[in-house]
This record gives structure tokens, sequence and C-alpha cells, in this order.
């Protein structure tokens, strides 16, 4: 039976792509399995877990579920809140036009009534709580929850000196609530490369596996559409980032998800989605360091997947691409010592906030510094309510997990969907669910969640989501104390 990257291949060669010496297939392994069989089911894990510790301690208890009812609904009840998010469509015209990244009204009213006439969402290019000029866009708050602008956010790399990382909002962008000439609430595209140092009250002696951590799914299959050269059936099946790993890292996220392919022709290690070269793993390693090296913020690159170039010779391949990985980052590298009750205030103690996982038992045995794979909660479904389902029930099956793990938040395409519709593609099934990702985690899933990756993380608010979502449980911890 054909698997989704067996039908990519044969579209991709119809398609021509592979006429572009650029995209020429190096390393094609249409034999992967992309159903992992040998990863356990989420009930298996959850069995294991609970035979190796049936006495769980305060300290390993995952924080949130001390948090009372009652205190959970009033948390989990809307508040006045507007945020920007950006579309992750993009479409090229045949006349090589480019329509991609249009900015997105998003708000949440605390009931149905509480909008007054003359209310309104306004996109603004100044800091209205500054100065409020008029918007560029306007929206009547009781026409629904959501609105697209035809204002394009710029696709260009954030530009920040390394001595400069600071909280700051991106191209004069910003959303606002406004009644009778008053800002209710106000809100941009920000970048946060500190987040979790500055809370470090907060999250400092929780556990890693009891935060909240924001994350991106396939977090190196990242490319920007520019032209009809990035938009064909190739890419649309295996773009899930617009964001480089520099760009990803000072908006906050913490997990990356990465997937290495070695090419013999190249002798380079690259970021792949599955057996699609995308960029070279040298680049997410030379960003890493150096956000690194300029803060004191948690990472942890997740060693995933290995789709090629380990089949023969799997454990030397393994060993050169560990120790490349050490060579480059083993001065921040946490030892695996310190264990799954490992928190931040352990790891700046040290002054090593990089954790590497790694899906290989070998390795993890051989080095002090490479940790356990980072269990995936994977739906492997197109469908939105599946989708919705599966991580609900991941959450009430892991509310008690003492390892990290993530929740894939992202629908995954079929073969099917690449014969039927090459036209289509991760970008449109994204634009499914981004909106109901940031509800989800925003009202439900606050207290039960660790890792969240997503894809075209610009499309939802899971970043924010996260660091509320942490808020939200240290005063469950401290409700708990008292």
């Amino acid at each position: 039976m054909l698997n989704l990257h067996t039908v990519l291949l044969l579209v991709i060669f119809q398609d021509g792509v592979n006429s572009n010496p650029d995209n020429s297939l190096h390393f094609v392994n249409t034999n992967y399995d992309e159903k992992h069989k040998d990863e356990i089911s989420i009930e298996e894990e959850h069995i294991k877990e609970k035979q190796i510790d049936k006495s769980v301690k305060v300290r390993e208890r995952r924080s949130a579920t001390s948090c009372s009812e009652t205190i959970q609904r009033s948390m989990s009840s809307p508040n006045l809140y507007v945020f920007l998010t950006v579309s992750s469509l993009g479409y090229v015209s045949w006349s090589g036009n480019v329509s991609k990244r249009n900015l997105e009204l998003n708000w949440v009213l605390p009931s149905s009534r509480f909008a007054q006439s003359g209310d309104y969402i306004g996109l603004f290019k100044d800091d209205p709580q500054s100065y409020l000029g008029s918007p560029v866009v306007s929206v009547n708050p009781n026409s629904g929850s959501y609105f697209l602008t035809e204002e394009q956010f710029p696709d260009t790399s954030i530009l920040m000196l390394d001595t400069e990382l600071l909280d700051q909002c991106l191209f004069h962008y910003w959303i606002a609530y406004v009644r009778e000439d008053r800002v209710l609430s106000v809100n941009c595209i920000k970048t946060r490369p500190r987040w979790m140092r500055e809370m470090k009250d907060t999250l400092g002696s929780v556990p890693l596996h009891s935060l909240m951590i924001p994350g991106t799914h396939n977090s190196g299959s990242h490319m920007k559409l520019r032209g009809v050269a990035d938009d064909t059936v190739w890419y649309r099946y295996s773009v899930n980032q617009e964001e480089d790993i520099w760009s990803q890292l000072l908006l906050g996220i913490r997990y990356l998800d990465l997937r290495v392919s070695y090419d013999s022709e190249t002798q380079k290690f690259w970021l792949v989605h599955d057996f699609v070269p995308l960029n070279p793993l040298s680049g997410a390693i030379q960003a890493v360091k150096r956000f690194l090296r300029s803060t004191q913020e948690l990472v942890i690159m997740d060693f995933h997947r290995f789709p090629a170039g380990f089949k023969h010779n799997t454990r030397q391949r393994h060993k050169e691409l560990v120790e490349y990985i050490i060579s480059e980052l083993g001065e921040f590298m946490a030892p695996d010592w310190l264990g799954r009750t490992v928190s931040l205030n352990n790891l700046w103690n040290l002054n090593r906030t990089l954790i590497v996982s790694y899906e290989n038992g070998w390795v993890e045995s051989e080095y002090e510094t490479i940790w356990p794979k980072v269990h995936h909660a994977w739906a492997d479904t197109r469908d939105t309510p599946q989708l919705f389902q599966f991580l609900n029930r991941s959450m009430e099956l892991r509310s008690e997990a003492t390892y990290l793990w993530a929740a894939m938040s992202h629908l995954t395409p079929s073969a099917l969907d690449v014969i039927l519709n090459p036209s289509g593609g991760i970008r449109i099934l994204n634009n499914r669910i981004s909106r109901h990702l940031s509800t989800w985690y925003m009202n439900m899933w606050w207290d039960k969640a660790n890792i969240v990756a997503s894809d075209f993380i610009l499309s939802n608010d899971i970043i924010s989501s996260t660091i509320q979502g942490n808020r939200k449980r240290e005063i469950c911890r401290s409700q708990s104390l008292s």
C-alpha cells in the first residue's frame, strides 16, 4: 500500500520538480515507516509510568492536579482579550504575484452582551496606548471573533543585536479594543527572548514536566513563500514553518522538533520533512548557540527522526551526529543525571540550559548529556474533530505524567491528499485549526499540557497561551499550599 511519502515522490516527479538541480533528491527513503511501529501507545505509556513510580511525591506531580475545580472554572472563564495572528495561507498567481502572511484580528469577549454601540476592534500602525489615531482596519466586535485583513505581515527574519534581545512589538502593528476613545485591551506580535528568566519566581522551582512549554512541529522545515518556485506540490506538503530557528526562539519558542537526514553526496546533515531536505542542520545549531550565549533561557532540541542516511553504518552515523552536536553546543548541554524532576533553577545553577533529547537508546546510554526521547502524542489525522478528541484524551491520560511529552497540535495530510488535491497542502490544513488551537489551550488545556508543538507558529496564539497557562498554574500551586 502506498504511503504519503511514496505518493508525494511520484507526484513530484510528474510535477517536474526533480528537474531543478537545487531540489535534487540525494537521500530518498520511501520505505520510511511514518507510523513508528516501535512507539509506545499513549495507554501503554500511562501504564508504564504508573508502574515506575506509584508513590509520586508532591514535587513530581503535575502542578495543576492540585487546583480546585472552582479556581479552574474561574480561570477558564473568558476575559476581554485581543491578539494578532498571521494567516498560514499563501498563494502564487499565474502572473507570479504572491499573496501571503495576511494579518488576522482575533478577540475574545467576556460575554455576548459586553460590546456596546460604537465599540470597535482596530488594527493600528502606532501604539494606540500612546496615540489613538485612525485604525488601518476597524471591525464591529459583534461580527464574530475573527477578521482576515489585507495587511501583509513582513516575512523578513527578525534582526536583533545579541546585546539587545528585548521584548518588542514587531513591524509597528497593534490590535486594540476601543470604546469611546478608550483602549480597553491592546496587543501586538512581539518578541519574547527572555520570558522564562523574567518569570523565574513563578517557574524556577517547578519540574519541566509540569511547565507549559511552547514549541514548533517540524521546526527545521521552514521556508519563505516568495515565488512560483516555492509553490510546488513538493513544498506545499513539506513546509511546516515560515520563521527560521532564530526567529522562533526570539518569538518565545522553547522546544524544537528536529528530523535529521544525512546526505552522502554533500556529506552534510540536513533538517528534513521525511525525505525532503529543507535546511542544513548547521544553521539551526548556530542559531541555538547564538541564542543561548545571549540569554539564560531553556531550549529543548528533540532529535526525533532520522529518515535517511542512518540505515547503513547506523551506530557510526549517530555517533558522528551526536559528536557534532556536542562539539558545537556542549558548553550549554545539561547532563541527564539531573533526572526527570529537573527544574529551571537546577539548569540555571549549572549554567546549562540546553536539553538535547534523542530517539535512540544506544546514544542515550552512551552520552551523559543526551536525554531520553520526548514522547509525542500524535493523532495522525487530517480531521479537526478527531484531532481535538485525540488531544483531549491525551491530556487526561498524561495529566500526572512525570516525563517530557509533546502534544503534536497539527493536522497530517494523507496520501490521498497529494493525489486528489496537489494544490492543497499543510498551509491549508493548518488554517483549519489555527484559531481552534488558541482557544483550546487558552481555556481548556492550560492546566494539563506540557509541550505544545504546532505548525506556522504565528498563525496561533500558543506562545501567549502557554505563558498565561504557567501563571494560572502558579495560582493553583499557591492555593494548594495555603
